[in-house]
């Protein structure tokens, strides 16, 4: 992200991004209304199954209660006492009822769920008492339900039964319900976690373009300002174009206007001159006849001649073919579109890849054809460089992915039977991952210095530490290409300050590099020195060397050493990069010294004060 947005994101949302800002009170709504929505569910959900149960539980106590008094009539009018009594027993305990007995109209217990409070042994010959109406009374209180039947006895008088049973409602245990509730709430806010991440990275370029047009809205007009970065995907990179595509339109604007100034008041000095002069752009002006009537002096410099000499000189022999022909197309044609070509010039001795936009313009003198022209070499040497970068890392992800398939394949087929083959196997498979990760590490570092974003943590260092873990990670692989590694360290450590993960990076790809283009049977030597203030680490080894034109090459990004050897040696171009940025971010810097067939010595310089130990 360009570092103006940048700071204006950091500005306006403090330690939030703008995605997060954008995003953030939609989630926050979102797992508020989830969470609202559950309780509620919930709540519902339990008073609703409360109901149903206190439902169920009153038909049933309601029809138990009823065959129970049918059954006590039956056995009264009979005069069987003690069966009344098994039946109040036995059919308390059945139904779950708290209370079921018969009694008389003076109170007295006739027969009870509870034997011992049975109080009459035999029924009186007449009695008098009792509800006559022979309606069922039905009472309800804090979950409790009361039925009271009066049983009318021929020639006897009323008994009445008495049954009292709890509904279910106080009982109900909506543990279960507010579990799966609550288990659908967590499982719910789990996948908004879940789906945040990727949710952010599709909406952070929209949100960064957004800020960008915020602050076009604010009065930002520089195009390299409005940009974002074209790791944030295809959204990104399409926005960047249309910025590209409206500075381009303005610079045409521009030119537009300054030509129909020169064909209104001529060419040459003056108010056009100046505004010529001080484009960056190449401006050239060509007639009907060939004949070049202007030219700035950024298109003296880009076509490596003098304004003087391209004022006399024919527009067939400072173009190539193909501009002539656009020329003569605008000039003589009736085509006023703009034709856009990219070559060479003619001239020897230049290799700038240029881009020569063509238009015609009229004025009194004819038709006029208007020629901008711009250096595009950058551009094609980092197109080149960003499809080569692909191609590599393509290849260097293809190997490692190779070997982990086919080295799982034979632990997986043969390890079983094979004990040593199985080791050999997750060795590989280790190394692989181990180089993978490597890779995927350089990329990301290159990603934080291309966007400004390279942080550093400033702590104490164990050196000792650090060099412990760098000799076991490459000892292994030292053993494989049986490279002799050592280690020439001082008795004492000093600890230094900054990033411990990062310097780790630096002496990673340093040591790598020395075993990699390191002979079979070859020596590395890692020296330490500390004298005065400075730390130096050295990376010795007895390989294939660099030319010395290529020395100072070898820490651009990408960039690889035209032996045919290094060809053969898998690698990013990316490791000493790398490694030199970080060191630079420390205040040191890294050497380099080389010979070819003589081996090459790295050595990482680092300032450091001696009483931090």
């Amino acid at each position: 992200m360009p570092k103006s947005v940048q700071s204006t994101v950091a500005i306006r949302h403090g330690l939030l991004g703008p995605a997060e800002a954008l995003i953030g009170p939609i989630v926050i709504a979102l797992v508020v209304a989830v969470i609202a929505a559950l309780c509620v569910m919930g709540w519902w959900s339990v008073r609703a199954e409360r109901t149903a149960v206190v439902a169920a539980r009153t038909a049933h106590v309601v029809s138990a209660s009823q065959l129970l008094a049918d059954s006590v009539h039956s056995m009264l009018a009979s005069g069987d006492i003690a069966a009344v009594r098994r039946l109040m027993a036995g059919a308390g305990r059945q139904n779950g009822f708290q209370t079921c007995r018969v009694e008389l109209p003076d109170g007295s217990v006739l027969a009870d769920i509870d034997p011992a409070r049975n109080a009459v042994d035999a029924l009186p010959d007449l009695w008098a008492g009792g509800d006559a109406t022979g309606e069922v009374i039905q009472q309800v209180s804090e979950g409790e339900l009361t039925l009271i039947y009066p049983i009318q006895l021929p020639g006897s008088g009323i008994v009445t039964l008495r049954v009292g049973a709890s509904t279910g409602a106080s009982d109900q245990d909506p543990g279960m319900t507010m579990v799966v509730v609550v288990a659908v709430a967590g499982a719910t806010l789990i996948l908004i976690v879940l789906l945040y991440r990727p949710v952010k990275s599709r909406v952070e370029p929209f949100a960064l373009i957004r800020e960008a047009l915020l602050s076009v809205q604010r009065g930002e007009a520089d195009p390299e300002a409005l940009k974002v970065s074209d790791a944030l995907g295809p959204e990104a990179r399409v926005w960047n174009q249309l910025v590209d595509q409206q500075e381009r339109r303005e610079q045409q604007q521009l030119l537009d206007h300054a030509l129909e100034s020169a064909a209104s008041h001529g060419v040459g000095s003056g108010s056009f001159g100046l505004i010529g002069d001080a484009l960056w752009h190449g401006v050239v002006l060509v007639g009907e006849d060939m004949g070049i009537s202007y030219a700035n002096g950024a298109a003296a410099v880009l076509l490596k001649s003098s304004r003087e000499a391209m004022v006399s000189t024919d527009a067939t022999e400072l173009f190539d073919d193909d501009v002539v022909s656009a020329l003569r197309d605008v000039t003589r044609g009736g085509d006023s579109r703009r034709r856009v070509v990219e070559s060479d010039p003619t001239s020897e001795g230049c290799d700038e890849s240029l881009r020569f936009s063509i238009r015609a313009v009229r004025d009194d003198r004819g038709k006029t054809a208007l020629v901008v022209i711009e250096d595009i070499t950058q551009q094609r040497v980092a197109e080149q460089t960003r499809r080569n970068f692909v191609a590599q890392v393509a290849h260097e992800l293809r190997t490692p992915l190779t070997n982990i398939s086919l080295n799982v394949e034979a632990a997986v087929d043969d390890g079983e039977e094979d004990a040593e083959l199985r080791g050999r196997c997750l060795n590989v498979i280790n190394q692989e991952t181990q180089r993978l990760a490597q890779l995927v590490n350089d990329m990301l570092s290159v990603s934080e210095v291309e966007a400004g974003s390279m942080s550093l943590r400033h702590d104490d260092i164990r050196l000792d530490a650090v060099f412990a873990d760098l000799e076991a990670d490459f000892k292994q692989q030292a053993e494989e290409k049986q490279v002799k590694l050592i280690f020439d360290m001082p008795p004492k450590f000093p600890v230094i300050q900054g990033d411990r993960d990062k310097l780790a990076i630096s002496l990673h790809n340093l040591l790598g590099n020395a075993i990699k283009y390191s002979s079979t049977g070859g020596e590395v030597t890692v020296a330490m020195l500390t004298e005065n203030g400075k730390l130096s680490v050295a990376f010795k080894d007895k390989g294939i060397g660099i030319d010395k034109e290529e020395l100072e090459k070898v820490f651009d990004r990408f960039y690889r050493a035209k032996d045919s050897r290094v060809s053969e040696i898998t690698g990013t171009g990316l490791g000493l990069p790398i490694a030199r940025e970080i060191v630079r971010r420390h205040g040191g810097d890294i050497d380099a010294s080389s010979s070819l067939n003589q081996g090459s010595t790295f050595t990482l310089n680092l300032p450091y004060k001696p009483e931090a130990a």
